[in-house]
């Protein structure tokens, strides 16, 4: 069959969609996708037809490849001035929120997509070389050989006032314009506490500098009376679109336009209390509770103390960092606080109440009798309070160290060795040497006697020990070790 039996299925207008140099346009056509040469026809036009599809009912359809020039109603040798013009012609007339004919927004892509490909210096390379099929390859896909939207073309191309279309929703085309109001930066401020600070809580002074929303502008940075005009970088948009060749085809990045922050829109006339920076910095002095029960490193926020958020967005958080200073003589440990007492041998023997210091102030610590070195005495309630109950309150635990005197006087050796010799007295055993035998009667009555006096010697003797032990005790205070 003759390769002309296909013309039929081709729209008798279409005009050649690549040059005939394009002897390879297979290879850059989808899968299931291929062209035939026609013949010539006419006036000696090359008809390149895709591949026919076949119907459910078993008829075909044929698609023919676009043609860019026709869509604009352009020549091949047309200039880019000429492109232009053709292009802003026809998206004034098909622009849906113009035209509400059936049909008039897929013509307006149509449209869209052929000023995107000729208007391009490289993508027109492309398509008149090997038509539609080598500009979607180099685009990396077959949906289609442009990638930006016609709306955001259209107001890119006519600026963010749409070319005088006043019946236009402008809203619609800025959906990149950044809406969402940014909070301001949060601000730490550094509190040393005294120790009975942290334990009990305080309230503190301080003096904060912070950034303010400009009282006569609301924040916006402009002058009273006057409007924001179009960021002409984007046209409105809040975003810019970079397009780049790469060795994988046309790379595009999307990113916030620099001029306008993403807001589409900048500043005519600026405020003058603020120079158009929507904030002014502002010292303040407020007052921070401290709660009891706070520790070294505790952070306190304080809302709404913060710099202030551009454009009047709301402000941030005030971050109060807490540091203490700890005596050498007490140590905390959560809610419990920990010391330590000396004491001295003769304390330890005998007990002694002495005076030790709390966060409540001086207190009395009775030390009991002999009490053994490392014993912990525990004052119940005189600790820190729970931060988030107040009503708990820890202990104070005070651990005993029995201070031994390494040199002591010569009078105090002497007491020290008699009371030794009364403490060995007392615990030595008794001689008992056998005696000459006597009457059974009298033996025993002196055995009786004996033990009598026994007793009444042992008992005289610990009393004697007990007293010269507390005259001892009496004495060695006043003599120096």
């Amino acid at each position: 069959m003759a390769p002309t039996s296909m013309l039929p299925f081709a729209p008798s207008n279409t005009s050649l969609p690549y040059s005939s140099r394009a002897t390879t346009a297979a290879a850059f056509a989808p899968r299931g996708l291929h062209h035939a040469a026609a013949g010539r026809s006419g006036g000696g036009q090359r008809l390149a037809c895709a591949a026919p599809r076949r119907r459910r009912g078993g008829g075909l359809v044929v698609r023919a490849s676009a043609d860019y020039y026709a869509t604009l109603g352009v020549p091949r040798a047309a200039s880019n001035r000429d492109i232009k013009a053709a292009y802003r012609k026809l998206a004034r007339q098909y622009h849906p929120d113009v035209n509400k004919e059936p049909g008039a927004t897929e013509k307006f892509k149509e449209i869209s997509a052929a000023y995107e490909v000729l208007s391009d210096e490289k993508k027109r390379a492309l398509y008149d070389q090997y038509g539609e099929a080598g500009v979607k390859s180099a685009v990396g896909g077959s949906g289609g050989a442009y990638t930006t939207n016609p709306f955001d073309l259209f107001e890119t191309f006519f600026g963010a006032s749409m070319g005088g279309f006043s019946g236009m929703d402008q809203s619609a085309f800025r959906t990149s314009r950044r809406s969402t109001a940014i909070q301001g930066e949060d601000i730490r401020y550094d509190v040393i506490l005294g120790f009975t600070e942290a334990i009990f809580g305080t309230e503190k002074d301080i003096i904060l500098s912070h950034l303010e929303t400009c009282d006569t502008c609301g924040g916006s940075g402009s002058k009273a009376g006057s409007k924001m005009r179009i960021c002409s970088t984007c046209g409105g948009r809040g975003q810019v679109m970079r397009t780049e060749q790469t060795p994988f085809g046309l790379f595009s990045q999307v990113s916030i336009c620099p001029t306008c922050a993403g807001e589409g829109e900048v500043i005519s006339e600026y405020c003058r209390k603020c120079s158009g920076e929507g904030r002014i910095r502002v010292r303040k002095e407020i007052k921070v509770k401290i709660p009891p029960g706070v520790s070294k490193g505790s952070t306190l926020r304080v809302r709404g103390e913060g710099d202030a958020g551009p454009k009047g967005g709301p402000p941030g958080d005030l971050f109060v960092c807490l540091d203490i200073e700890e005596p050498s003589d007490i140590k905390r440990d959560g809610i419990n606080l920990y010391s330590t007492v000396s004491i001295s041998y003769l304390e330890a023997i005998l007990g002694t109440v002495m005076q030790v210091r709390t966060v409540d102030g001086t207190s009395d610590l009775r030390i009991p009798p002999g009490i053994q070195p490392g014993d912990v005495i525990v004052l119940a309630k005189q600790g820190v309070p729970s931060l988030n109950k107040p009503s708990i309150r820890g202990d104070h635990l005070f651990t005993v160290k029995v201070a031994i005197p390494k040199r002591i006087s010569g009078r105090e050796r002497e007491l020290l060795e008699e009371l030794a010799s009364l403490s060995n007295g007392r615990f030595a055993r008794t001689d008992t040497k056998p005696k000459p035998a006597q009457p059974k009667a009298i033996h025993q009555e002196k055995e009786v006697g004996a033990s009598q006096e026994d007793t009444s010697k042992s008992k005289e003797a610990e009393g004697d020990w007990l007293k010269k032990l507390t005259d001892f005790a009496g004495c060695i205070t006043s003599v120096e070790i």
